[in-house]
């Protein structure tokens, strides 16, 4: 809801936050929704065919719970049982898992997903134990085999006979076989999906783990409207993450999740208690904005710039308002005296930021096509080279942590101040951040990018005939600015190191024809 003030300004209503349960069933606690407390089993787990693992804080059938005096979360914490599994390989990578690959695809957040349902999953379904051991077995051999491959191929080919893509293909067997049964839980399915998914990315196989994705929302969206207890909303937005990925990098991909939830993601809330609340928030948003971007405002700036209808204008300056919102909830979120973050969750509140600076920059120059807009916001770009510089140069050892997440990190961020922001000092500061990034940084290919974003940049400076990084703005006219840029990302995961860089600029000026051009980038 929006309220208009005397003045006829329209300013955002706030929704409280409310706080989590804390009775009733296990698996009621860890899907959020409210239990009847009925004994043995409660009958909201046995009316939607779930498995209810009771009451007791001790040891249940196949999972150890216990409960963290914890400020942020009153649900229970599962450790994972090694004794699942009889065979010694299985336990081994379940162990690797637990200890290493859990961690790594937290990235920079607490994860009710991968520290909790996915644990609790393992225990009542072989198929994503399988998947889990596949995921885990092929972290472990990538990062053992890192050191023998040759300079500058980070792409990792898996053997089919591996024990991997074995273990992978039992964990498809199996979810077909769950998908066949009809009366499956869905939250099981989607986990199983959420796994294959990070499996096929650490391939670098982007075709195959765009599948997964795809076939999930549709399953997703198969069930009807987003409902509270009909599937776990940490999965939504888990898949909402995933699905602003692919956009991202993926280039006109429409994102598919963006009003899934808009049931229940109906206002801005006015405080934020934590830092899966402000993440929440974040994923909620860019999806949407993303949605946006890509369907409507990207086709008018390309097919007619200039022709945009009011409405639209107006909607994207609505986008521009809300993360002006976001980013002062969070600006307080930082300030509040009693919060107290590790390392680990500033890092993730600082990427939150950058984000939501990067997303406003967006929402204020998406409809058109004069590239000078983006001198405007000098500001905004130093802050989130600020950001990025300070994550960098903190702790160099926590790039090594989160190889395999799907979380972006600082790839995107630092690539696009390189090609947007036309101040010389800032662009190539951010340029050589991104030559810093260590070779495991996400599952992304940087490199590319990385080679991409120095051919944009040297193109637009090639005539100012100034020093490298003492360029300015003004040096650099609208004819010789580069407004798109992407590149042919489905081949990556051959063992060539090159791609072709396709980008536009508009050589007759801001009412002439867009001129196409493209490059081959070598690494």
């Amino acid at each position: 809801m929006r309220d208009t003030t005397a003045a006829g300004e329209r300013k955002v209503a706030y929704r409280r936050y409310a706080p989590k349960t804390r009775t009733g069933c296990v698996t009621c606690k860890i899907r959020r929704v409210k239990c009847d407390e009925a004994k043995p089993v409660c009958n909201r787990c046995a009316s939607t065919g779930r498995k209810c693992d009771g009451y007791a804080p001790a040891e249940t059938n196949g999972a150890l719970v216990k409960y963290q005096g914890s400020r942020k979360h009153d649900d229970p914490v599962f450790e994972l049982r090694l004794d699942i599994s009889t065979d010694a390989l299985e336990r081994r990578t379940l162990s690797y898992f637990k200890e290493r690959t859990g961690p790594c695809l937290s990235g920079y957040f607490p994860d009710h997903v991968i520290d909790r349902l996915l644990l609790q999953a393992c225990h009542r379904e072989p198929t994503v134990r399988y998947a889990v051991s596949a995921l885990s077995a092929l972290h472990e051999e990538k990062e053992l085999t890192a050191g023998l491959r040759k300079e500058h191929d980070e792409t990792y080919l898996v053997p089919h006979n591996s024990y991997p893509m074995q273990q992978y293909g039992k964990a498809l067997q199996g979810l077909q076989q769950l998908l066949k049964s009809g009366s499956v839980d869905l939250d099981l399915v989607l986990i199983c999906c959420v796994v294959c998914i990070h499996f096929e990315s650490i391939r670098e196989q982007f075709i195959p783990a765009m599948v997964h994705l795809d076939n999930a929302i549709k399953l997703l969206k198969d069930r009807g409207p987003y409902e509270e207890g009909r599937v776990e909303r940490s999965l939504v937005r888990t898949l909402m993450r995933m699905d602003i990925q692919s956009s991202i990098y993926l280039g006109s991909r429409v994102p598919s999740l963006p009003y899934y939830t808009a049931n229940v993601d109906t206002e801005l809330s006015e405080d934020l208690q934590d830092l899966t609340q402000a993440r929440d928030v974040v994923t909620v948003y860019t999806d949407r904005f993303f949605h946006f971007l890509r369907k409507t405002a990207d086709p008018y700036v390309s097919l007619e710039p200039g022709n945009v209808p009011l409405e639209t204008y107006a909607k994207a300056q609505e986008f521009s308002s809300t993360f002006k919102a976001i980013e002062g909830l969070l600006w307080d979120f930082i300030h509040k005296p009693h919060i107290k973050l590790s390392f680990r969750e500033q890092y993730g509140l600082n990427m939150l930021r950058t984000r939501v600076k990067l997303n406003k920059i967006q929402a204020g120059t998406c409809l058109f096509a004069e590239g000078t807009l983006y001198d405007s916001y000098l500001d905004d770009f130093d802050e989130m080279l600020t950001l990025c510089n300070f994550m960098m140069n903190s702790d160099p050892a926590h790039h090594k942590i989160h190889s395999v997440s799907l979380d972006e990190g600082l790839l995107h961020p630092l690539y696009y101040i390189a090609t947007h922001c036309r101040d010389g000092r800032m662009r190539w500061k951010a340029l050589s951040l991104l030559k810093c990034l260590p070779k495991g940084a996400g599952v992304w290919h940087y490199r590319s990018m990385t080679a991409a974003a120095q051919v944009v940049v040297e193109f637009e400076e090639a005539l100012t005939n100034k020093p490298q990084g003492t360029a300015l703005c003004e040096d650099i006219p609208e004819w010789r600015r580069v407004h798109f840029s992407n590149f042919d990302g489905y081949y990556l995961a051959s063992r060539r190191r090159q791609v072709m860089l396709h980008y536009k600029t508009l050589s007759n000026g801001i009412d002439g024809e867009w001129t196409d051009m493209r490059q081959e980038v070598r690494w």
